[in-house]
């Protein structure tokens, strides 16, 4: 987001040899930027950052050590704390959802920021999330209505959790033997040294993009919308997967705001394609009017829905884990020491002589995940 506030603000046309500089500059520590969303009955979490310049390649900015609050309009207040990566979150908020709330911000170096009063949406529940196979891979879909016609616009963010297996397990462990060494290369112990823990693990992603629709157009407040497809043979399927949806509503102007935010985004970079488009959200800076503010506050109740998919009802999916074996003499054990020893293939009266060894990646599945079982797993 940062990288696209300056082609929000100017408009960069290359033509022939030609090149457009915009008369716009912007301040040195850049734009406030704000992203995040406020659940009316749940949680807040603002992410607070500066814009740099398409050019620069330096990291995300953030803006820490601000004072950032939820105003009502009935004079209630709702403090965020600052958690690490410059977000501020409330994990305890109940609104009123026939008052206004603003967003406040004071930064570090005393500038003041507010967004407009805006009123408290109600999502619509989610009627479904679905899947079905499609070009070989699996896409997810859901399908939502407001029987009140109230809804209109929304927005959905997914969370992703896979369950993966190792096919080895690390059986042995290099160590000195009792009696040094043979050679003047260690000898590998004969015990067995099963590590279960790691043999089975959990890996996750959460939606990064903007997932937008809208019914403004039909007659009836109904939706279906794709979110996520998975390619075939994905290591996401290969046992049980997991994505929970969550529904938001959005004003008119707030979806407007996103929707253009994800074509100047998605469809800049080409000459011939959408030029990028000025952005004017909600949050204005109280300290200097003319300060252009990066960002739209929203505020809605959230709905949730979670499906698992077993690999038993995806037929021929066709995912394996692909690990290269290598059979090691013991006295070469020294050149493989990046390799994981998983059991021995021959004996000598010393001990082990040679044994069968993999990737760390095929024996060890912490290194691409976490070995704690997720609350919501089955």
């Amino acid at each position: 987001m940062r990288k696209i506030v300056f082609c929000c603000l100017t408009v960069l046309l290359f033509c022939c040899k030609d090149k457009y500089d915009a008369p716009i500059k912007a301040p040195i520590t850049g734009y406030l930027v704000i992203e995040g969303y406020i659940s009316a009955k749940g949680p807040a979490e603002i992410h607070l950052s500066r814009s740099i310049p398409l050019s620069d390649t330096a990291k995300l900015i953030n803006e820490t050590l601000a004072k950032v609050q939820l105003l009502g309009r009935d004079n209630s207040t709702y403090n965020l704390t600052e958690t690490p990566g410059a977000v501020y979150t409330n994990t305890l908020l109940t609104l009123n959802n026939s008052q206004q709330y603003r967003l406040y911000i004071k930064t570090k170096d005393g500038k003041e920021y507010a967004s407009d009063y805006v009123n408290v949406r109600n999502a619509a529940p989610i009627d479904s999330v679905g899947w079905l196979r499609q070009d070989g891979g699996v896409q997810i879909y859901v399908n939502g209505s407001d029987p009140n016609n109230n809804t209109w616009y929304y927005r959905w963010s997914t969370e992703e959790t896979w369950e993966f297996h190792m096919i080895y397990e690390q059986s042995l462990k290099y160590t000195t033997n009792p009696g040094g060494t043979v050679n003047g290369v260690d000898w590998i112990n004969a015990n067995m040294h099963p590590i279960d823990t790691v043999r089975v693990c959990w890996a996750g992603e959460n939606s990064t993009s903007l997932i937008l629709g809208s019914s403004a157009k039909l007659s009836k407040d109904s939706i279906h919308k794709s979110l996520i497809y998975i390619p075939p043979s994905s290591w996401k399927l290969g046992v049980l997967y997991s994505v929970l949806v969550k529904q938001y509503a959005l004003s008119k102007e707030e979806y407007e705001y996103l929707d253009k935010m994800k074509k100047n985004s998605e469809e800049t970079g080409n000459i011939f394609g959408r030029q990028p488009s000025e952005l004017k959200g909600n949050v204005h800076c109280i300290s200097n009017p003319n300060d252009p503010v990066i960002g739209y506050i929203g505020i809605a109740n959230r709905q949730e829905k979670r499906i698992f998919i077993d690999r038993s009802q995806v037929p021929d999916w066709n995912y394996y884990l692909q690990c290269e074996t290598y059979d090691v003499p013991v006295d070469s054990a020294k050149y493989y020491s990046s390799y994981r020893p998983v059991i021995a293939t021959d004996w000598g009266p010393f001990g082990i002589t040679r044994y069968l060894a993999v990737q760390p990646t095929c024996v060890d599945c912490t290194l691409q995940g976490v070995n704690k079982k997720p609350s919501f797993w089955p």
